[in-house]
């Protein structure tokens, strides 16, 4: 699978993934040290979101080996999140495409930031739809800062990037490992538009990294490590009921696996999906 760190954000992203073998990692950013053939891109310098597009190099050798399943990884924050498009147009004919739009808070950000955030959340969102991209995700700043908890300000980046690594890694383990019990069926095609999340089997909550409406389908991952697979008699039924809850309670489809894990504590990741654009008032 071909990962795309896509300006600062997405390129301090991306290099958490170094760590597993089944990643290869290009980045694309102002003044990044490396050599073009080890997936290194210096992007040249701008000022405008009008430069990007009429400073836009050639990208054509740089992806020639990308093949396959890619995911762009980006923010609004970064003003090279403006050249995603030109970046994906370059690889779109040999790959399946998925993006992962990290929301910048809009308290915060400054006009220009806005207007880039501005753009980017709603194209991406009509190209999901359209179904030019596999899938969207969609992760506020907001929610990935209250996710991350109390750390250390030096560390705060590194974990937050971290964090957002780690369970994209796992689910994307999971959906190529066999569970040792699913009740999956065949996605709702059109629900493209999606975010990823935290939960937990003894507390009936969620931490979802954006606050997704109208969300049409979910989608659990129970990852139980394996002495409690073989001695908790109660743990099937625990889920079950905690699925069934889920569903009478959103209404929704719910689809969940259970996997073995070498963790010593249960982990339990959510996917969350809609087929509606959002940050529309209807």
């Amino acid at each position: 699978m071909n990962l795309i760190g896509l300006g600062a954000r997405g390129c301090k992203l991306v290099e958490h993934f170094r760590q597993y073998n089944e990643y290869k990692i290009y980045k694309i950013d102002f003044d990044l040290v490396g050599l073009k053939k080890d997936g290194i891109f210096c992007f040249p310098e701008v000022t405008t979101v009008e430069e990007c597009e009429s400073k836009f190099p050639s990208m054509s050798n740089f992806f020639k080996n990308a093949t396959g399943r890619t995911i762009l990884f980006t923010s609004g924050a970064d003003i090279l999140c403006a050249s995603a498009l030109r970046v994906l147009e370059t690889i779109k004919v040999r790959n399946t495409i998925t993006v992962v739009y990290i929301k910048p808070d809009t308290i915060l950000s400054d006009p220009a930031t806005k207007l880039i955030d501005n753009a980017a959340f709603n194209v991406f969102q009509q190209y999901a739809r359209s179904g030019a991209f596999e899938n969207l995700y969609l992760i506020s700043e907001e929610k990935l800062f209250d996710a991350v908890g109390d750390v250390a300000i030096a560390n705060f980046e590194s974990s937050a990037s971290g964090l957002v690594a780690s369970v994209f890694h796992i689910i994307n383990v999971m959906n190529n490992s066999q569970p040792i019990y699913d009740n999956y069926s065949k996605r709702v095609d059109i629900a493209r538009i999606s975010t990823i999340g935290m939960s937990s089997i003894e507390e009936n909550m969620e931490n979802l990294l954006f606050p997704l409406d109208f969300c049409s389908e979910k989608s659990y991952y129970y990852l139980i490590p394996k002495k409690i697979l073989d001695t908790d008699q109660k743990l099937m039924q625990k889920i079950l009921t905690q699925v069934k809850n889920n569903i009478k309670k959103d209404k929704i489809k719910i689809g969940f696996g259970v996997y073995e894990t070498e963790y010593e504590e249960p982990y339990v990741y959510v996917t969350c999906s809609s087929s509606i654009i959002q940050g529309i008032e209807l």
